[in-house]
Order: C-alpha cells, then structure tokens, then sequence
C-alpha cells in the first residue's frame, strides 16, 4: 500500500513537473503582448463611454460601433467614410432610448450580445493571422451578429462580412 502511494506521489510529481516545463517553454507570461491593439483598446473605451452616456446598463454592439467612429484608421474609413459617421450616430440615438446617464466611474459589463462580438473579432484576428485583436477586428465581429442594430446599420450601408474581410486580406488557411 505504501509503495503505491509513493508510486502515485512521483507520478504526480512528474505530470506537474512536466506541466512547469511546458508553461516555461510555451509563453513567459511576463512578456505577452495585449490582447488588443492601442486603436481596439481606444474603441472599447469610447464604447464604454457611449453606453454611460446614453445611461445603458451594458455595453451593447451599437456601443462599440459608435466607439470604433471614435477611432478613424485608414483601415476603418475604407469602409465606413468619415461623412457617414455623424448619421449612423445619429441613426443609434433614434433607435436607442436615453436613459440617465451613469457616472463615469460605474463599471458597465459588455452584454451577452457585445460578447459574442468581442469572441467573434478574436476568431478574425486569428483567422487574418494577426497577433492583436484590431479595430478591423471588432468591425468583421460586430458584422457577425445577425440580429443587432449595429450590424443592420453596417448592412444598410452595404458592407457584409466576407467583402470585408477579403478587403482586410483573407483568410489563412
């Protein structure tokens, strides 16, 4: 009995032994880059900014629409004109009721929605081979989305999710 736990004990030793050398050898973790770019990092904040004040209790897709207009890259005005930034601004206030707006240190979570965006321009950044999840990023995300009102405004202005990502470079396989 004693020799099996001493067996079970070295071979518990080994897997976490095994485990320490492939953490160290995979990714110091002290050296990772971020996870977003300075310009999606920009986005997100100004996303956090127009849900306070529009008063939402969640960053929704339309939130980060109108955070990436805060962030005019070349890569973004391809497609969505800096003359169209004003109307679909506008064209969000109509449809979003204005609650009261929150104070700017309240912590405002993204919806279940903006979520499934964020998880979706990660899948792009990897599938365009990029190291950092960009605006570009968050643009082909928010085109994922079926239902919300951020991608039917980029519907109507005729972008469409696999015209944009061929813009942006394609997919690697």
């Amino acid at each position: 009995m004693n020799d099996d736990i001493l067996r079970l004990a070295a071979a518990i030793a080994a897997v976490l032994l095994l485990l320490g050398i492939y953490l160290w050898i995979r990714r110091p973790w002290s050296k990772r880059q971020p996870k977003f770019t300075t310009e999606a990092s920009r986005a997100i904040a100004f996303a956090r900014v127009e849900a306070g004040r529009l008063g939402s209790r969640a960053i929704e897709p339309t939130h980060i629409l109108m955070g990436l207009l805060h962030v005019p890259l070349p890569a973004l005005l391809q497609f969505i004109p800096l003359d169209e930034h004003e109307p679909i601004r506008q064209e969000i206030r109509e449809h979003v009721s204005a609650g009261q707006e929150l104070a700017k240190n309240e912590d405002i979570p993204f919806s279940e929605e903006s979520s499934h965006v964020l998880v979706a321009a990660a899948r792009e950044a990897k599938g365009l081979s990029a190291r950092q999840i960009g605006a570009e990023h968050l643009l082909l995300g928010l085109l994922h989305s079926e239902s919300s009102l951020a991608a039917r405004i980029l519907r109507e202005r005729e972008l469409r999710l696999e015209a944009v990502r061929a813009r942006l470079g394609g997919w690697q396989e």
